[in-house]
């Protein structure tokens, strides 16, 4: 699904009302009814009878749409209380519309300041089954103040359950980033398509559940928009997970080779090698050290187990040739889960790098020892896949930490064009970047999935679909939903505190069935 920004879908808006001819007003009661259906779901669904719906307006379309909403519960005999934060002058177009609509009816206004107070507004809350919040739009950026500050505090530390129409008051529609004081919904009601504030954090944490409802803009409208980011979910990935035909045998569904290992590491490339066989793969290579080659063999019986050299636990430069060679009859690399950060391992990587013309997945080690020279990602001759969590991205680029954390849309998307390679950076909703600028968003995981050994998994899965014939940035999106939901299929069961990386490979082919 498409994920827009604010100004995006103010675009989308005027061609559907300008070009299309559909009148704003009739895009407002549509919202306003759909509003109004997520309303009355929770009213009816609790135990209590409903007391009342607080309703705090702001200006704009926002306050139209909150306008339109009480118009709805009043003619539906529920008790509402609504409260302005602006003067009445202050509305214009189709929110004035529906507040004249509104006085006309005799529905009782409060303004906050005017006839009314915080400390009113307050009482109300907290007598109330539900908050509605229309106080601002998906143009808000910088910070809530004032009295709308202190309307903000009161409804996130009253408030029984909170809706917030289209975006939650304080997100900035672009990016996820919040004020200081940002409404925390209970449910987001967003029109048409989500906002890609809502998807990443800190934004997805105050949206809550988030319910995408069309409004009536027709797909022509929709598209007026070049896409560049997608919100992944479940009917876009069913469509990137490579078939299995009938008559195919391993042969045809992928020869990956994942070149691992080092002492007291073995576990990743186990990990790796499982998520590979369980994501489907029809071969699996594990290239290892020889000192290590039994605890693979013993681990992963399924994979075919290749001898590296290697000097106390650690591949040697001997190893080159025999990893070439491997590599030629195979579909696709997985290069450093466990490879250790040896600086030794840099010529390798790079003489492999210039010897070989195969999809390569560069994961953790291979990662840390790439960050020493990132030129080398312009020696491979075929597309790349990395998966850096944030500390390895900022080993890669030298930004710290934070920086990566407040700006992950920004940081994946600038560096996979700069280094001509996918970029997974991995992290709650993870982002997928290719180098052409399209940014993908995963949908599924959990906390849980914070665990050692989860990032080895998520490479397998990636390498395994590329070897099944995935293009690579297809089979990064599709893995890290797999990955994602693999997690989530697990934690049903398990719970997230006791989530381990071998519960997520073990429930990698439930996944799929789920997606399929």
């Amino acid at each position: 699904m498409k994920a827009v920004t604010g100004k995006d879908m103010g675009d989308i808006d005027k061609y559907s009302i300008k070009d299309i001819g559909i009148p704003g007003i009739v895009l407002m009661e549509n919202a306003a009814l759909k509003v109004v259906k997520h309303i009355n779901g929770y009213l009816t669904k609790g135990p209590r009878l409903p007391i009342q719906t607080v309703i705090i307006a702001g200006k704009g379309n926002n306050a139209g749409d909150a306008f339109a909403v009480a118009r709805h519960l009043w003619v539906e005999d529920n008790k509402i209380e609504l409260y302005c934060l602006f003067g009445k002058e202050t509305f214009t177009g189709d929110a004035k519309l529906n507040f004249d609509i509104l006085e006309a009816m005799g529905v009782p206004i409060k303004f906050i300041g005017v006839n009314s107070s915080t400390e009113e507004l307050c009482n109300d809350i907290e007598k109330a089954e539900l908050v509605l919040d229309g106080i601002f739009g998906t143009g808000f950026r910088g910070e809530i103040q004032g009295i709308i500050k202190q309307v903000a505090d009161i409804v996130n530390r009253h408030s029984r359950y909170t809706i917030s129409i289209d975006i939650a008051s304080g997100i900035e529609s672009a990016t996820g980033r919040i004020s200081e004081s940002c409404i925390k919904a209970d449910k987001t009601v967003t029109f048409q398509l989500p906002k890609i504030g809502q998807l990443v954090y800190p934004g997805a944490e105050y949206t809550g559940e988030l319910a995408v409802e069309s409004i009536g803009m027709p797909g022509k409208a929709v598209d007026y928009v070049t896409e560049t980011t997608t919100w992944v979910d479940r009917n876009f990935v069913r469509s990137l997970i490579p078939s299995r035909k009938a008559e195919y045998n391993k042969g045809n569904c992928g020869k990956v080779a994942v070149i691992s290992g080092s002492t007291g590491m073995a576990g990743s490339g186990c990990l790796t090698a499982k998520a590979c066989l369980r994501a489907g793969s029809g071969l699996v290579y594990l290239a290892v050290p020889s000192n290590l080659i039994n605890v693979y063999q013993c681990v992963v019986p399924e994979a075919v187990v290749i001898d590296l050299k290697d000097s106390q636990g650690v591949i040697r430069g001997e190893s080159i040739d025999t990893i070439a060679e491997l590599l030629a009859k195979c579909d696709v690399a997985a290069i450093g889960p466990g490879l250790s950060s040896e600086k030794s391992l840099y010529n390798i990587i790079r003489r492999l790098a210039e010897a070989i013309n195969l999809p390569v997945i560069l994961d953790a080690d291979a990662l840390n020892v790439i960050a020493e020279n990132t030129d080398i990602f312009g020696a491979f001759k075929n597309q790349v896949v990395i998966t850096p969590h944030p500390g390895e991205m900022a080993r890669l680029t030298g930004l710290d930490i934070p920086y990566i954390q407040s700006n992950r849309i920004e940081v994946a998307k600038k560096y996979a064009a700069l280094w001509g390679v996918t970029v997974v950076l991995k992290g709650a909703r993870t982002i997928i970047a290719d180098k052409s600028g399209h940014i993908y968003i995963n949908s599924t995981g959990n906390p849980g999935m914070a665990t050692a050994g989860s990032g080895d998994s998520l490479t397998g899965i990636i390498a395994s679909l590329t070897g099944q014939g995935a293009q690579t940035t297809f089979a990064a999106v599709a893995g890290v939903y797999l990955h994602g939901l693999a997690g989530d299929i697990a934690a049903r069961s398990k719970g997230e505190y006791g989530l381990t990386a071998m519960d997520i490979v073990e429930n990698i082919p439930s996944a799929i069935l789920e997606t399929i």
